[in-house]
């Protein structure tokens, strides 16, 4: 076999054995041979995460515009029948990077297990061969804390959250500024190095939050999957001009698909059907060949094997996948059914998240088999790849091989060892998944058996719509919704822990929290007071706040700031500021600690000796632009008019610090309003919403500026936005009276001139 380490011609010197006489010459022509040898190849490693096989061009899709995937096809081999383990982010990855799968590799679910340190990651195998090894991905689901990083020279995950508690979307970036990073990486890298370089896009994952010009595309997920396209096309381009003289190794494909309500499925992560496990890849490089469409049963497990290979490097015996590109050039590719590989997929999610049952089965290039829950499934893939006829019934035969060759991977390569164990979720972690919608299972009622994902798949995705729905601001139908599910005991746990804040984005306090009191009594989820108390913090009842914050152990920072939150609205005032010093320790914690500070004093403000307090923290630190900010802000609200000069001074100052910080924009802008400076101010908190559009206070803010400089149309557009978004925010009355002053305006003038 000719190595791939020599030109891309793959012609030798023309050198007679015959005229090695003398070990001198043998030894020159042996340095000869080895000059003439290319550079080992990097390798690029690429996925997009949630994306289709079908929606691809160069998979068939009509509408989809991604021209630089289409041209990789084009350049390399494309798999038509590529299959992941599971449809989830972090367990799909373990997968590709260690040629394990889940069974093997134990991580079976997003959020709550660690890859184990004696699984040997893709990096790891690679950083022993001298490689240069970085990793840049976009969502919080494959943080360091997950332990993928291992083996990684660079692993940047660098992620920004919600505030929005009905937001229960991963904490992520856009591809734009993973690609950005990723191209410094590559020009300030060591060249004399060849690289193994990982980056993920996360954008076709929900929420789709089209960018121009894709916002043009009618199809948000195609939108989506188009912009993260024009990612990829900025990096391998990147990548061409860091490595002139090295080839790449290229690897394209997703984690998973979605569903689209296929199977009764909305997203993915709940069943294991192929609307969500058939995945996109494709090979291009150095000894691939070019325009091949190949049939040839693939598996994410297989991409380990066939990258090693690839680089003429040695396979580990415990990896169960094998070389994609010997099994794509056999003679035998294209009789598909006849390959009796096996896969193994699986759905643990909702076993562990909600406590019903997990499945798990195998494939082969024909044959998909769910071993479990009962009743079992049986698919003839080619014949019917959108699964709906089950054959388990008709096939028994094919079914008792199947599952005599599934119990024996559960017995033979499920290994207790190299499992991952659940991980020992701190309070915080707790808190932020159950902000993504991960909660904690209820207990099955005696002799129960664990509901069937698939029958109880739409149910789920129910509860999700009625977040969306609330997330827009349609919250009388969200509750309707998700008072109703709440009936059914096998979702019961996850509507509450879904219920309980929307009650409480709509005003519902008192229904908010009997929601988080029936959660906490279900699953005993510490994690629930959190919001618990934040919740009777906003009725004044603060003495029950700091009873639930209290029943929490042990106490976390997070704890001690919410603890610090409710002294500040009892007046205890030296109390909360001992609490903050619990959760903030250190000095290098001092700067959250003094900028936590300061917003519980505008929280609580007017406050006897809130100013003082606040030219304390700036006197502590006058470089910091956010408590110049603040400062600035309570001297203009709440200062005497000779402070007005003061103020702007202060808060120009803080926006030249930070440019690009909406909260000091913010700040600026109503104190701009506040001075009479209506036309800057309406610059100010424009630019704030373009910074972050979510930010109705703004929103609301704006609207009084643009109706103090005749633009009422527009201000009622505006509060009617807010309004809808934050019906029970702080704000929200004197909102709803500035509506109704702009509304009755609006109709005088109409009277007046009924042209108008």
């Amino acid at each position: 076999m000719q190595s791939i380490w020599q030109p891309r011609s793959g012609k030798r010197r023309n050198i007679r054995w015959f005229a090695l006489q003398s070990g001198l010459l043998a030894a020159v022509l042996l340095l000869l041979a080895s000059c003439s040898r290319e550079p080992a190849p990097n390798v690029l490693l690429v996925t997009f995460d949630t994306t289709r096989y079908d929606h691809l061009g160069c998979t068939g899709d009509p509408f989809a515009e991604t021209p630089v995937v289409d041209a990789l096809a084009e350049r390399g081999i494309l798999f038509k029948r590529a299959y992941a383990n599971v449809g989830l982010t972090l367990p799909a990855h373990t997968a590709i990077l260690t040629g394990l799968h889940p069974a093997s590799h134990g991580v079976h679910n997003n959020g709550r297990f660690q890859v184990p340190d004696d699984v040997t990651t893709l990096a790891e195998m690679l950083g022993d061969q001298n490689y240069t090894t970085a990793a840049f991905v976009s969502a919080f689901v494959l943080d360091p804390r997950y332990n993928l990083n291992q083996g990684f020279d660079i692993y940047n995950a660098d992620t920004k959250g919600s505030s929005d508690p009905l937001d229960m979307t991963v904490p992520q970036r856009s591809g734009a500024e993973t690609t950005d990073i990723a191209l410094e990486w590559l020009k300030e890298r060591d060249a004399k190095k060849p690289f193994f370089l990982w980056v993920h896009y996360y954008d076709p994952h929900l929420p789709r939050d089209v960018e121009p010009p894709f916002d043009k595309i009618p199809d948000a997920y195609r939108a989506e999957i188009s912009y993260t396209d024009a990612q990829f096309g900025r990096l391998l381009e990147g990548v061409d001009q860091s490595s002139p003289k090295r080839e790449t190794f290229i690897v394209m494909t997703s984690d998973h698909g979605e569903s689209f309500g296929q199977h009764g499925e909305t997203t993915h992560g709940l069943v294991a059907y192929d609307s969500t496990l058939h995945v996109p890849l494709i090979l291009s490089g150095p000894g691939v060949p070019e325009g091949i469409r190949t049939n040839a049963f693939a598996r994410h497990v297989d991409l380990v094997p066939t990258i090693l290979s690839a680089l003429h490097l040695p396979v580990p015996e415990n990896l169960g996948g094998r070389d994609l590109l010997q099994v794509a050039s056999s003679e035998n590719s294209s009789a598909d059914q006849e390959d009796e590989a096996l896969g193994y997929f699986e759905s643990m999610g909702p076993k562990v998240d909600l406590g019903w049952a997990g499945i798990a089965g195998v494939r082969t290039a024909r044959w998909k088999y769910t071993a479990t829950p009962s009743p079992v499934e049986l698919y003839d893939i080619p014949a019917d790849p959108d699964e709906t006829q089950n054959l388990a019934d008709a096939q028994p035969e094919v079914v008792r091989e199947l599952a005599a060759r599934f119990e024996h991977l559960e017995q033979t390569e499920t290994r207790p060892e190299t499992g991952a164990e659940q991980m020992e979720l701190s309070l915080e972690e707790a808190a932020q998944l159950a902000a993504l919608g991960y909660v904690e299972a209820a207990p099955l009622v005696s002799g129960e058996t664990p509901p069937d994902p698939r029958r109880f798949v739409a149910a789920h995705g129910w509860v999700g719509n009625g977040r969306s729905m609330a997330m827009r601001g349609r919250y009388d139908e969200a509750i309707e919704l998700l008072e109703t599910l709440s009936a059914s005991h096998s979702v019961r746990a996850l509507v509450l822990r879904t219920l309980a804040p929307v009650y409480a984005q709509a005003g519902r306090y008192e229904d908010a929290i009997g929601a988080y009191r029936q959660y906490i009594e279900l699953t005993g989820a510490l994690e629930a007071r959190l919001g618990l108390a934040s919740t009777l913090i906003k009725v004044g009842r603060g003495e029950e706040a700091l009873a639930e914050l209290d029943a929490i152990t042990p106490r976390t920072s997070k704890v001690s700031v919410r603890r610090a939150q409710v002294f500040y609205h009892l007046g205890r005032y030296e109390e909360g500021r001992q609490a903050l010093d619990i959760a903030y320790p250190g000095d290098s914690s001092q700067q959250t600690r003094r900028r936590t500070q300061a917003t519980l004093v505008l929280e609580v403000a007017p406050m006897e000796g809130g100013l003082a307090e606040l030219r304390s923290l700036h006197e502590q630190a006058p470089e910091d632009a956010m408590l110049m900010s603040t400062l600035g802000f309570y001297l203009s609200v709440w200062g005497e008019p000779d402070q007005e000069e003061e103020a702007l001074s202060l808060l120009r100052t803080a926006r030249e610090t930070e440019p690009e910080n909406a909260s000091i924009l913010s700040d600026l802008g109503w104190a701009l309003h506040k001075a009479g400076l209506d036309e800057e101010a309406k610059t100010v908190l424009e630019k704030a919403l373009e910074i972050d559009h979510s930010r109705q206070n703004d929103r609301a803010r704006l609207a009084k500026v643009l109706f103090n400089l005749g633009e009422s149309k527009e201000a009622l557009r505006l509060l009617r936005i807010a309004l809808r978004d934050r019906p029970a925010a702080s704000w929200a009355d004197v909102a709803k009276a500035l509506a109704a002053e702009i509304e009755a305006t609006l109709a005088e003038s109409a009277i007046e001139d009924p042209n108008s």
